[in-house]
């Protein structure tokens, strides 16, 4: 068995009482306190783990900023999200959840941490990378409120964590060894087309607008899912990263020629001395290919 520990890199609070909006602060906040309701989003990059492996354990780790009781009655629970977010996600704008994969737990305890078996969501994960969009914690039927340590936090003690217990499934690759003509190649790669690095006067306006061109090609009678990341690194050495995901359909019997600009705001703006580190794609064949996904990343300096 081997284990990996991947901390959160992205989170959220969403909430009706600024429903146009959102929190984004070194802790998020999940509850209902009688008059507003709080949902939480936490995303893991799960693509340093290997193809071909069986997830045979996965736990969420929590750490508590309030609610330090001894009530087991308050529940809260936690779904996978089938939309990416990001710093434009709203209430009003919540992503759908596959209520079919909840997962409850009870916050509300002297402990300093909780733990979620979450074990059946990164497995799925692992299968079929682009399915993962990410987490959201709710609690909707008791009139309680906990916040937890964000992906912002900085002090990275309190940065929730997913520890990832596996093992290589041999009888996979060999499978795959066999049935190579199903195999599904990953043939994309992206560039930064307008960056200066690092930023000088005058700065960019905000929010900063990065140029990305996403070129390649989509294997015949196949469905592509692609997540784009956008690393930025601020004077102060702090690392933002940025998102934006979609998707490709080719229906023919040729490869499809990809050849696409994204732009990705940038919220705060690039400031002096900021540096547009590199871009990352990511992605999976779904569909025809899910048997055989396949996911890569490609670092563009």
């Amino acid at each position: 068995m081997d284990t990996l520990t991947i901390p959160a890199s992205k989170s959220l609070t969403l909430t009706d009482k600024i429903p146009n909006g959102n929190i984004q602060d070194y802790k998020i906040i999940v509850g209902y306190d009688n008059e507003f309701e709080y949902h939480s989003l936490l995303y893991f990059n799960i693509s340093s783990l290997p193809n071909n492996i069986i997830v045979d354990n996965a736990k969420l780790t929590l750490f508590k900023c309030d609610g330090f009781h001894n009530d087991k009655s308050v529940e809260f629970i936690i779904y996978p999200i089938y939309d990416h977010f990001s710093i434009y996600t709203t209430y009003f704008r919540i992503p759908s959840v596959d209520k079919f994969s909840g997962t409850k737990f009870y916050p509300l305890t002297s402990k300093s941490t909780v733990t979620i078996d979450i074990t059946h969501i990164v497995s799925s994960w692992s299968k079929n990378a682009s399915s993962n969009k990410g987490i959201i914690i709710s609690n909707l039927w008791n009139n309680s409120i906990a916040s937890f340590g964000s992906a912002l936090a900085k002090k990275q003690q309190i940065v929730p964590f997913i520890i990832i217990t596996y093992k290589h499934n041999d009888t996979a690759i060999h499978t795959k060894n066999k049935k190579s003509h199903y195999n599904h190649d990953f043939h994309l790669s992206v560039q930064i087309a307008n960056s200066c690095n690092p930023v000088i006067s005058p700065v960019p306006s905000n929010p900063s607008l990065t140029e990305i061109i996403a070129t390649g090609t989509i294997e015949q009678h196949s469905i592509f899912v692609v997540m784009i990341e956008l690393v930025i690194t601020r004077n102060n050495g702090a690392i933002d990263k940025y998102y934006v995901s979609d998707e490709y359909t080719n229906s023919t019997d040729k490869p499809l020629n990809i050849n696409k600009t994204y732009l990705i705001p940038v919220v705060p703006a690039l400031n002096i001395d900021d540096s547009v580190t590199s871009a990352n794609v990511y992605g999976a064949y779904r569909g025809m290919a899910s048997t055989f996904d396949k996911t890569q990343d490609q670092n563009i300096n």
